[in-house]
């Protein structure tokens, strides 16, 4: 689930719950980074977010029941905000693009300030400068692209799921 579509209540259930561990002051503290990041989708200005998730990430129901629930309502939400696309690569797709982790493209239009891709893992944040790299990341995202659902199917598989919750 892209952490800045990420409702509170989810938020703090990944970072509780996640691969490190975490005292309370630390899960508190970066549940207050991730909702002052979210801000940015609030801006007048705000980026375009075009996220493709597995299918797998909205079943596992993180937090119980009325977590999840709330979390794919907001998710589907999202994309009637206005430059926010979600789409899901279902099942039935296999093997893909994205097996090997999650990744963000930063992509920027002023030619001075070039493409980064974002790969947070366990070891450290790395971002990724060099052409060669974004290429490949770029191609993986653009291959997702294709194995995915629309985006208004993916938008009423995220409305079915949810309704199932209970």
């Amino acid at each position: 689930m892209p952490g800045l579509l990420q409702t509170e209540e989810y938020a703090r259930e990944i970072f509780r719950n996640g691969p490190r561990e975490l005292d309370p002051d630390e899960v508190e503290w970066l549940l207050e980074v991730r909702l002052a990041r979210q801000k940015i989708l609030a801006r007048e200005d705000r980026p375009r977010l075009w996220a493709v998730i597995d299918e797998a990430v909205i079943h596992r129901v993180v937090g119980g029941p009325e977590v999840m629930r709330g979390q794919l309502r907001q998710l589907a939400e999202s994309t009637q905000q206005g430059k926010t696309t979600i789409q899901v690569v279902p099942y039935r797709a296999g093997a893909h693009a994205g097996a090997i982790g999650a990744f963000v493209i930063l992509d920027f239009h002023e030619p001075a300030d070039p493409d980064v891709v974002y790969v947070e893992t366990l070891a450290g944040d790395i971002y990724l400068e060099e052409r060669s790299d974004v290429d490949r990341y770029t191609l993986a995202f653009d291959r997702l692209v294709a194995a995915a659902l629309h985006p208004d199917e993916s938008v009423q598989l995220i409305d079915r799921v949810a309704s199932t919750l209970t």
